[in-house]
Order: structure tokens, then sequence, then C-alpha cells
């Protein structure tokens, strides 16, 4: 039997948790389940802990592969593999050290730096969200030839069409209102105070639209709108996302330029899957994620007034904005959590390494 251990040391997203680090965690283990791996959940941040969980695994059947969320300075899972000759692909959503100085002002060690340089170089392979994180695992020490870009994916079972299809109304929104959507947990670098001066600038032209906001957060900003134009709802478990998600006619993002861009956000694929058009600015790799004119429109980041002016001409393009809401759907439908493990397993890197083993074992 193919044997995985996914290691998270990070306890902020362990399992059950509704924040979308953690879905993450659970959807690539769930992924790699379907493809016919047994996979052991290893969500321990005590370093002795977790090493004696390994020596556990591997004496029993050993193990096929190690699956690490990459946590700053956390080398001890890389050490027992590179002990033991196992694999290690390591999943890097952030650039850690990076967002710990900026927004937490506390800096690395050189011990934590140390740590850090041997589990990217340890590596066979370094899976990032982002090419702007794989620029920061090359700066860690992974080798660029170890690198594989894998932007988010979706649940194409809880995110589709369908769900759209068989929306129930909500309290407060009309039937042909546009709805402008957001859902997640509200951060400084979203630029959601914009988002609703957007919006109310849209109602002063006589548009009609809704603002629903699904997160958490205070939101202290949507208070400007009348209360007829917004929806707030709480933060609301996986399972229950897509039916909310289904409203959204727009999906509008208002990042700022002055902040750092390394996201692969979940919100976008999952609201596409569900027919949303998303309308985001050209930071990151969000230009490449949405084809504009084809599957959602791009906008130069900071400049609100052509977001408006996309969202206006969507507001009255009734039918352009369903064919590229549905060819927004097709193309998120294909991003899906199996489609990504199926592409880390199969990558040469591994596959040169079962070979290697294989040829030992004889």
């Amino acid at each position: 039997m193919r044997r995985i251990a996914s290691i998270n040391q990070d306890p902020g997203i362990g399992p059950g948790r509704n924040k979308g680090a953690a879905v993450h965690l659970a959807s690539m283990r769930k992924a790699f389940a379907a493809l016919g791996y047994d996979v052991t959940a290893v969500d321990e941040p005590d370093g002795g802990s977790l090493e004696r969980a390994l020596r556990r695994q591997q004496g029993s059947e050993g193990l096929t592969l190690i699956y690490e969320r990459y946590a700053l300075g956390a080398d001890r899972a890389s050490r027992f593999a590179r002990r033991h000759g196992i694999p290690v692909v390591l999943e890097v959503n952030a650039p850690l050290a990076q967002e710990r100085a900026r927004y937490r002002k506390k800096h690395e060690t050189s011990a934590e730096r140390e740590r850090d340089r041997f589990v990217f170089a340890n590596a066979t392979l370094v899976v990032t969200v982002s090419s702007a994180v794989a620029e920061y695992a090359r700066e860690r020490g992974a080798a660029p030839e170890r690198i594989l870009v894998c932007p988010n994916g979706v649940d194409r079972e809880l995110f589709n069409l369908s769900a759209r299809a068989s929306k129930t109304p909500l309290p407060g929104i009309a039937k042909h209102t546009t709805v402008l959507g957001f859902h997640g947990r509200e951060r400084p670098w979203h630029g959601f105070g914009e988002l609703v001066r957007v919006a109310g600038d849209l109602l002063e032209r006589g548009h009609d639209i809704h603002f629903l906001v699904v997160g958490e957060g205070a939101f202290e900003a949507l208070q400007a709108l009348p209360p007829s134009a917004r929806t707030r709802l709480p933060w609301q478990p996986q399972e229950r996302l897509a039916a909310l998600l289904a409203h959204f006619d727009i999906l509008p993002l208002a990042h700022r330029r002055d902040a750092p861009y390394y996201f692969s956000p979940l919100k976008l694929t999952e609201a596409m899957a569900c027919g949303a058009v998303p309308v985001v600015p050209d930071l990151g790799d969000l230009a490449t994620l949405v084809r504009h004119g084809q599957t959602g429109f791009v906008y130069p980041a900071g400049q609100p007034e052509r977001l408006a002016e996309l969202i206006g001409t969507l507001c009255s393009a009734v039918d352009e904005r369903k064919a590229v809401g549905e060819r927004a759907a097709a193309w998120a439908s294909r991003q899906t959590w199996n489609s990504i493990a199926r592409r880390i397993l199969s990558h040469p890197l591994l596959a040169q390494g079962r070979q290697a083993r294989e040829r030992a074992q004889l």
C-alpha cells in the first residue's frame, strides 16, 4: 500500500477549522486518498512528538512519501526523511518569514533561517501556490528545477453551477438585482473599504446592486451603504458556502497595490466555480488565473474608477455576464484538488526517486 504522512505543525490550521488554510490541508489529504494512497494525518506542533509519530509510521509498513506543509523553522520531519531515504514534498503557501516580520514585527533568528535552508534544500519537490511564493522558496534555498507552482484548487462536488441553478432567495435581495460578493476574513490588504466606495458610487449612478458579504471581521465600512443595498452574513462552514456564493453575480477584488501580493485566493476559484464573474486587479498571478474578457476581467490595480466602470458594464450586459460566468465556471471546474494531487505525485522528480529506491531493493 502506498502511504503518505501528511505533516502539519501549525496549530492554527488544525483539521476541522473553517479558515482557508485548514480547508487546503484537508482537501489535499482527501485528494491523495482519492488517488489510492493511505494518508496518515500528523498534526503535531511539537518536534519530538512529530518524530515519534513518524517513527511509528515508518516502522509499521514504511512511508512512500512525506508531504509537509511549510512551517517556519520546522525541520524535524525533513531530517527524519533524510535519515530514512523518504522523499519529501514541501508545500509552501506563504512567505512566512516575511509575513511575520511585516505583520508581527518579529524577525526570524539565525537558527530558524538555517533550519529553513535545510528544509528547502532537502525537499525532493517544493510546491508553491504562486510565482511570488516560488521566488521566496528560491531565496530560502530551493533549487529552481525542484519548484512546482500549483494555485489553490476547488472541490467540484461542492462548488459548481448546479448550486446557482438551485439557489433559494435570500431575504432583502430582489430577484433581478446584481449582487456583488465578498467572502473570507477581512484583512487590511483586501481593500474592503475601496469595494464599499465603488459600490456606493455605482448606487449613486443608478445601478441596481446589492453587496453580499459572507465572512469574519468588523466590516465597518459596509455601514456606509443603505441597509437595502447590503447583507452581512457570518463565516460559514465549507459545506454551506456554495449555496451563498451561488448568489454572487460579480466577485470584485480590490487588493492594495502597496502590499505584497503572493496569494492564490480560494475565494476566487470557489466563486468562479459557482458562476460568479471575477473582476480582479493586475497583481501577482491574478491576471494569469483570470483571462480578461473570457473568464473575467482584469483592471489596473489602484484604479477604483476602472473597477467601477467594469462592474457598471456587467450590471447592464446581463447576457454577457452570464456567458463569462459560465466560462469561469468551466475553467474553475478543472482546477480540482484531485488534479493538483495527481500533478504532484506524477512529477518526474518523484518518479525518479521511486525508480532509484526500487533499483536499490533489487
